[in-house]
């Protein structure tokens, strides 16, 4: 049987915007790395991995989805934060590190704030 939760989250997002879209690819991360960090605390590895592996998967996929000749300096600096935050993700994930976690959460924050500024403006 079907979910109706899940119809309704598949409906939501088949009709986003782009600009929505990237928003909830944010909402996605972040809260897979905060419930990563949760994972750490409660010792719950195999959960802390899949978290880990979402989120390095949706910044994956969000930096393979710049245009650069398009974006220009815009999509560069985004590639860098991209690229920077999935290193840190992976150090993070080797070393449990909290904090490091933490700190890629307000990165990933700061942007989607910006996203969603600009999707108010749309």
């Amino acid at each position: 049987m079907t979910n109706p939760y899940d119809v309704y989250l598949k409906t939501d997002i088949e009709t986003a915007s782009p600009i929505k879209q990237v928003v909830m690819l944010y909402d996605k991360a972040i809260v897979c790395l905060k419930d990563a960090i949760n994972n750490i605390q409660e010792g719950d590895i195999k959960s802390k991995i899949n978290n880990i592996n979402r989120a390095t998967e949706i910044i994956l996929a969000l930096n393979s989805s710049l245009d650069m000749e398009q974006g220009k300096e815009i999509a560069k600096n985004l590639r860098d934060l991209y690229e920077f935050s999935y290193l840190k993700i992976l150090e993070a994930h080797a070393k449990n590190d909290i904090k490091l976690l933490e700190d890629i959460i307000q990165i990933l924050d700061t942007l989607r704030s910006a996203w969603e500024e600009l999707l108010s403006k749309s």
